[in-house]
This record gives C-alpha cells, sequence and structure tokens, in this order.
C-alpha cells in the first residue's frame, strides 16, 4: 500500500501500479495515461476554504478545456461556411453578370440590325453599360470596390431599361420554361408603368423661407411626384423646382400625381407671394412665371401636353388668373419666346435693370388661352408649356456693361444670327457682373460645350472675359436616375 500522510488537510495517497489498459492511447482525447498522484476529497473539518478552492480551480481547468475544443471546432467549420458562402456569391455575382452581358449582345444585335432601333442617347447609355460590365473584376473577389461598381451597374441598366419602357430586374436564373414566358410577359405588362414625364415649375421668390417651405410642403403631398431638384438664385429673386412622375396613359389627366403636386405648388405660391412687392434682375410674368412639361422616357409629346392644358386650365379656373399656352400644348405650337415678347418679358420695368412690382401693361397684348381676360397686379400671369428636354445654361461675363453683354447675348442666340435652338438674354447678376442666360431647346445637337466657347471668343472680341458656365438644374439622364433612387427607397 502507499504512503498515508496529511498536507493542508488533504489526504494523499500514493496510487498503485498503473495497468497496461490503462497506459493505452484514449482515441477520443489522443493523450496518454500516466501514473499520477490520486487526490483523495477529504477536507478537514476545521478548512472549508480549500474544498471551495480546489473546485474553482476544477471548473476553471474544464472552462478553458471546452473553450479550446469549441474555438478549434468553430475555426473548422467557420471555414467551410465560409467558403461555401464564397462560392455561392461569387457564382450569384457571375450569374448576374451575364445577365447583364446577355441583354447588352441582344441590343447590340437590335442595333446591327438596324442603327436606327434606338437613340443616340439610348446607344451612349448602352455602350456605357458594356464598359461597366467590362470592367468588372470577376477574378479579383477582395476588391473593395466590388459592391459599388455592381450598384454603378444595376442603376446604369435600370436607366436604360426605362427609356426603352421595360422593367427589368436580374432575380436569378429562370428554373423553367414557365419562367421564361412569365418573364417576357411582365415586359411587355410593364412598358407602360415606366412612363416617365418631367414638370419644371418656376415661381418668382427665393428670399422668402416660409413660403418656399410652403411650396415645397404642398408638393410633399403628392411622394409619387417627387421634387428631384431646387434651384433657387437669390440674385434673381427666382426659384425652380423639377418633379417627376409615372405616367398611366390609361388614367384620366385629373388624376395624376404629377398635376395635382403642381397646381398644389401653384396654390401655395399664389397663397403666400404677392407680385406687386417682388424685385429681382430676371424677367418675369407672374408669381408662378412659368411651367412646363416634358416627357422623360417612353411618354410622348402629345401626352404631356395634354396634361399641360389639363393643368392649365385648372390654374386659369381656380385662381382667375390669364394663362397663356405655348409649344405642343398651343393648338398651332407657338414658341414660349413669342409670348414672352408679346408680354413685354425682356423690357426691365426698373432701373437698375430690374424688374420691380406687378405688370404695367393695361389691357393684354395677348389674348389668354385659358382663364380671365383681365390681370391682377398681385399674380401677373401664367405660362403653361409642352416641349422636349430643355437644358438651362448660364455664363457670367466679369463685367458690369450689360449693353456689351447683351449684344454678346444675340450673337449667341439663333435669333440672333448665333447658334441654332438656342435662345439667350443678357442679365445682371449681382453688383459686379453679369451673365448670358441660355435656353439649349435641343441639347443633343447644340449643347453647353460649344455655348461656352461661343461666349468665351465673344467676350474676348469685346476685351472682356467669361467665365466656366453652369446649369440650373441635371441633365435628362441625371434627373431620371435621381427618380429611379428616390422611387427604390419608398
Amino acid at each position: 500500500m502507499g504512503l498515508n500522510c496529511q498536507c493542508r488537510g488533504w489526504k494523499v495517497e500514493t496510487p498503485p501500479k498503473v495497468s497496461v489498459m490503462q497506459s493505452t492511447v484514449c482515441k477520443e482525447r489522443s493523450f496518454q495515461l500516466h501514473p499520477v498522484t490520486v487526490i483523495s476529497m477529504e477536507p478537514k473539518a476545521n478548512d472549508p476554504d480549500d474544498f471551495i478552492e480546489s473546485s474553482v480551480l476544477l471548473d476553471e481547468t474544464q472552462y478553458q478545456e471546452g473553450y479550446r475544443d469549441g474555438y478549434n471546432d468553430g475555426l473548422v467549420s467557420g471555414k467551410e461556411e465560409g467558403r461555401e458562402v464564397g462560392l455561392k456569391m461569387g457564382f450569384q455575382g457571375g450569374e448576374e453578370m451575364g445577365f447583364y452581358r446577355g441583354c447588352i449582345d441582344v441590343w447590340n444585335s437590335v442595333t446591327r440590325a438596324n442603327p436606327d432601333a434606338f437613340s443616340f442617347r439610348i446607344k451612349n447609355r448602352i455602350e456605357q453599360l458594356e464598359k461597366l460590365v467590362e470592367g468588372y473584376p470577376l477574378l479579383e473577389p477582395e476588391n473593395e470596390q466590388v459592391q459599388e461598381m455592381m450598384e454603378k451597374i444595376r442603376l446604369k441598366f435600370r436607366i436604360i431599361s426605362a427609356n426603352l419602357g421595360v422593367r427589368l430586374e436580374y432575380e436569378g436564373s429562370p428554373t423553367s420554361t414557365r419562367e421564361v414566358q412569365d418573364f417576357y410577359y411582365i415586359v411587355g405588362e410593364d412598358m407602360l408603368k415606366s412612363m416617365l414625364t418631367c414638370c419644371k415649375v418656376y415661381i418668382s421668390e427665393s428670399r422668402n423661407a416660409l413660403a418656399l417651405e410652403s411650396i415645397e410642403q404642398a408638393a410633399k403631398l403628392f411622394p409619387e411626384a417627387p421634387v428631384i431638384n431646387r434651384f433657387k438664385d437669390e440674385n434673381y429673386n427666382r426659384v425652380g423646382y423639377t418633379l417627376v412622375s409615372c405616367f398611366d396613359p390609361n388614367s384620366s389627366s385629373e388624376a395624376t400625381s404629377l398635376k395635382n403636386a403642381v397646381l398644389g405648388m401653384v396654390k401655395a405660391a399664389f397663397d403666400s407671394i404677392d407680385l406687386s412687392s417682388h424685385c429681382g434682375t430676371h424677367p418675369r410674368l407672374g408669381v408662378v412665371d412659368h411651367i412646363c412639361f416634358h416627357p422623360l422616357t417612353q411618354a410622348s409629346l402629345d401626352q404631356v401636353a395634354d396634361l399641360a392644358k389639363s393643368a392649365a386650365a385648372e390654374i386659369g379656373r381656380r385662381h382667375q388668373v390669364p394663362t397663356f399656352l405655348y409649344g405642343a400644348a398651343h393648338g398651332e405650337g407657338r414658341s414660349l419666346d413669342c409670348v414672352r415678347r408679346e408680354l413685354g418679358y425682356f423690357k426691365p420695368n426698373s432701373s437698375g435693370n430690374q424688374w420691380r412690382g406687378g405688370l404695367n401693361l393695361g389691357p393684354l397684348n395677348l389674348k389668354p388661352d385659358l382663364g380671365p381676360t383681365q390681370l391682377t397686379q398681385s399674380k401677373g400671369v401664367v405660362v403653361v408649356g409642352a416641349t422636349g428636354w430643355v437644358d438651362n445654361y448660364n455664363v457670367p461675363v466679369f463685367s458690369t456693361n450689360i449693353e456689351v453683354v447683351r449684344r454678346i447675348a444675340r450673337k449667341v442666340s439663333g435669333r440672333g444670327g448665333g447658334l441654332d435652338s438656342v435662345q439667350a438674354m443678357g442679365l445682371m447678376h449681382g453688383e459686379d457682373r453679369t451673365e448670358v442666360a441660355c435656353n439649349l431647346l435641343d441639347p443633343d445637337r447644340v449643347g453647353s460645350d460649344q455655348v461656352q466657347a461661343r461666349v468665351e471668343r465673344l467676350a474676348a472680341d469685346e476685351g472682356l472675359s467669361a467665365g466656366k458656365g453652369y446649369f440650373t438644374d441635371f441633365s435628362r439622364e441625371k434627373i431620371i436616375e435621381l427618380y429611379l433612387n428616390a422611387a427604390s427607397t419608398v
């Protein structure tokens, strides 16, 4: 028998010899049993702390051993799960890129078969999408820009789909012929839903914060027609709003969110702004100076013209304000500048090249298309139209000589023998500069670069310098992109 002794309240016994079986390798734990000193759990009655201390040490040992085993098992299983998820996500990314690649190939095939099938703008966007898809790092899964690039590709694809009048979304590969047939059916059905229209509302105020807040709150009552852009110019004391909405040709024009949002803004403007107390260096004809509807994707000019005429009729009737039509909304298609010229729009009525107070027209030179024939000084008149897309681009000229700048503007304008499809006027813009304010009626044909170059050259001929021009609104493509982003978050 072994030696018995007492140590700190424990009885220690030397164990007998270990048998052969006890010294074999334990397969589950992979360690060998060796002769050890067996501690008999017989604490002394006068020292209970030793029992508690030993129990704590034993629990800690078991905890550490369990933690190591759990960590090692988790590491192995985590790597396996991560590998499976990585393969799945990588496959899905490649499959989605294949979907976009296939659509691009189809569109390119259509273009080769019929070069006039798509507009220049759509073909340009398809080319941009193709470059994005080709640049996607399929073989670089750890590239930090993968997600950002994927989002750009998705957004560009959505813009092209909207322009083509279809709503295509990658939702995984079809698993049956029936799914393929359903996909093409949905594409056909969604052509009508992808019609987008835009309305620009110009109001003669930018300094009255309460008035602007009231106008914007009125628009928010119709979230289906969000305000995509607001451009406020305090020198001109003028603000422009751009609204966009889907257009359903099967619905009555009375029920369109876009029209109702515009009517709400017009009412708020008339309720909070008095034209007789307004002044600024930009010409204007009324509190609500100008409203123009534009087709964006798939909607026709005739369709938005009907919308414009319906809105104009409501404005004239509800607010008893003379209302004039132009563009496709007018029976003879007269132009906006024609209406403005007849009503003396381009002639300042105050010193300092400003427009101040109401219109001093007496009897109107031009008979309104809608509403009363007599105007009120507090409201003025409203001009409503429908046209293709128009860009507004202004080029600053560093001079206070307004006559020289007006001469430059006439030479830039198509009416003065300058650039075709460009309307321009010279205006004071602040105390120390002027600018050539331009409407680009066909920006795909004559764009801002040509206007900028022409103004710079004409200014140099006058011994003046011109600054870099700026747009007062986003491009047509950017407007669509912003609307799609806004719609996807609703």
